[in-house]
């Protein structure tokens, strides 16, 4: 499941995903979050500790999202870090839009760093 994140920045779409969650399931939370803005927009996928899904599939669906959604500008992926080694081997680095990770500790670096898309940074 993706819920959306209430404490984000304003420029930022968060994202907390726990449970399984497939490529299509990425695709339809982050429609759903941008609706038909334009704006430059940094997202935040949140890995809560109770994921189990695939982060293959994770990646697959920011992928996508990034193809159809231009506004993307800057991906980022949290999780902790003894997990960090499965999500790096996932295939976020395929994307057309450089997808960052981030550890737990940095998660405030991460929200941050993509709100900084909408001042252009």
């Amino acid at each position: 499941m993706l819920e959306r994140m209430q404490d984000a920045p304003m420029q930022t779409v968060a994202l907390r995903a726990t449970g399984t969650i497939m490529a299509r399931d990425v695709e339809v939370a982050i429609e759903t979050a941008l609706g038909s803005s334009e704006a430059s927009t940094g997202l935040v996928i949140v890995v809560d500790r109770d994921f189990d899904g695939y982060f293959a599939e994770l990646a697959r669906g920011l992928a996508s999202a990034a193809l159809a959604h231009k506004s993307l500008v800057k991906l980022a992926v949290v999780t902790d870090t003894d997990r960090m080694d499965e999500a790096k081997l996932s295939g976020f680095d395929v994307s057309a839009v450089p997808i960052r990770l981030f550890a737990t500790t940095d998660q405030k670096a991460a929200l941050d760093w993509a709100a900084a898309a909408r001042r252009g940074e």
